[in-house]
């Protein structure tokens, strides 16, 4: 049995070799080489360790949210949770809070030391309290942020949700959808468990498909090629489930005569360490991506469609992985925006005539920087393209995020809440609703489905590839 968790400066010292790092993740990740998160002895005080931890994550912007609500309710206005059980209590941004709050308070602030009955200051008392503590933070909440931008006192909720759920899973308390997804991505270097062998047989497949298409028997997806213009890096569920959209890719990156690869290892710029708040997956899986990068001396990195993929290695990955920002990253749109400003690709709208909306992913909009880049492009791709409202930062989640997909404990409640947006899908009187996130391909998808909306899930790479005007056999750079 291992004696103690992994800290984050053996993570950051494995070996960059796949089949050493490899071998050094079965021998040191608890996950991978005990089957289980949990690394503590089962005699451990659960309770004691969980307050040990908390402590030693204790920072500025954490006590801030800590210490801030004042208990107004302008969360509760916003929270797609609250509006669809206005009547529950327990769906309350700031009651969630209060779970981790309340601890903090006991234990690590003067006011719940001296009088605690006053800011109902208390702390678990077992196992009990703690799983009761997981179901609240995993289960009913999906860390989109939409109380936070209402939030007059400034308090992020969402950051004391991760944290709670980092403390849990670094004691194994967790659902066991987040340990298999944890695990996939430590064992495999991605988050479905995508062996090598897989991965390299679809980019052949695809290599052959695109060829076809575009009447070029000699096009490949090139891999591990060096000193190109960028690196691609995509989302796992691209090559299990969606392989159109790494053909898509490559089609338009072909007409635009790009230089560009995919790496070998590293490809995947899926994070679960963000949805677990396991900062040391993070880490890991972050660290394999850039240094990917940086092995194949590529200018830059452009990330595929995925709101928490772009958001982990376009922002957080560096804080994970203590890494120099030396290698800059971008999302695929902005890549599809100077392909088009420039005149590298032409389009065709009149190919997509279908009513479409546009879903913003909270990981891109609320917590990212892609607001109107997906906007110009669509309005360009399609002849049709309907507003929905509210929209951009005030948007609301496609319920699938914060790992929810992988909780099918949790699904009655995420379809419930799911009305919220469901209506406001039918509200635009769409045929298509797209999407720049994989992840909220599925969480739409699982709702439309429930709620028997006559509509379709597409990404904006689809609407690209399908309005492109492809050129006759084009050099690749």
């Amino acid at each position: 049995m291992i004696e103690k968790s992994i800290n984050i400066e053996d993570v950051l010292s494995l070996p960059l070799d796949p089949k050493e790092q490899k071998k050094a993740v079965e021998e040191k990740v608890p996950c991978v080489a005990e089957g289980r998160l949990k690394v503590y002895d089962p005699n451990t005080n659960n309770v004691k360790k969980f307050l040990e931890l908390l402590q030693s994550r204790l920072n500025r912007s954490v006590v801030g949210s800590m210490t801030a609500c004042v208990h107004c309710g302008m969360c509760s206005e916003v929270c797609h949770y609250v509006l669809a059980r206005p009547h529950d209590p327990t769906m309350v941004p700031a009651y969630k809070g209060d779970q981790i709050r309340r601890i903090f308070k006991k234990h690590f602030d003067w006011t719940g030391r001296i009088i605690p009955w006053w800011v109902h200051a208390g702390s678990p008392k077992n196992d009990e309290d703690m799983n009761r503590l997981k179901n609240i933070v995993f289960g009913t909440c999906t860390g989109c942020r939409r109380c936070t931008l209402n939030c007059p006192m400034g308090v992020d909720t969402a950051i004391l949700v991760r944290l709670t759920r980092g403390l849990l899973t670094e004691l194994g308390i967790v659902p066991e959808g987040v340990f298999v997804v944890s695990k996939d991505q430590w064992e495999t270097g991605n988050q479905m468990g995508v062996t090598e062998d897989e991965y390299l047989e679809t980019l052949e497949w695809m290599s052959e498909e695109v060829g076809e298409e575009i009447g070029d028997p000699t096009f490949k997806i090139h891999v591990d090629k060096e000193d190109c213009d960028f690196m691609y890096t995509i989302n796992p569920r691209e090559v299990k489930y969606d392989p159109r959209s790494i053909g898509h890719a490559a089609k338009i990156f072909y007409a635009a005569g790009e230089s560009w690869t995919m790496p070998r290892w590293g490809w995947d710029m899926t994070n679960f360490g963000l949805f677990s708040g396991d900062d040391k997956l993070g880490a890991f899986v972050a660290k394999n991506l850039y240094e990917a990068a940086k092995k194949l001396r590529a200018k830059r990195i452009v990330i595929s469609e995925c709101g928490h993929g772009y958001r982990s290695t376009r922002w957080e990955g560096y804080n994970w992985a203590k890494y120099s920002q030396d290698i800059s990253s971008e999302s695929v749109l902005v890549t599809l925006i100077r392909y088009i400003s420039q005149g590298r690709i032409k389009v065709d709208p009149s190919k997509n005539s279908l009513p479409v909306t546009f879903h913003d992913s909270c990981n891109i909009a609320r917590s990212g920087d892609l607001t109107e880049e997906p906007r110009w492009i669509l309005k360009r791709v399609c002849t049709d393209f309907r507003e929905m409202f509210p929209n951009r930062a005030d948007n609301f989640c496609c319920t699938g995020g914060g790992g929810a997909l992988s909780m099918v404990e949790y699904k009655p409640l995420r379809m419930e809440v799911a009305k919220i947006k469901a209506q406001q899908l039918i509200d635009t009187g769409a045929k298509q609703v797209c999407t720049i996130c994989h992840n909220c391909v599925d969480g739409l998808g699982d709702l439309i489905r429930h709620y028997k909306l006559d509509m379709q899930v597409v990404q904006v790479l689809d609407l690209v590839a399908n309005a492109l005007v492809v050129p006759e056999k084009k050099e690749e750079k």
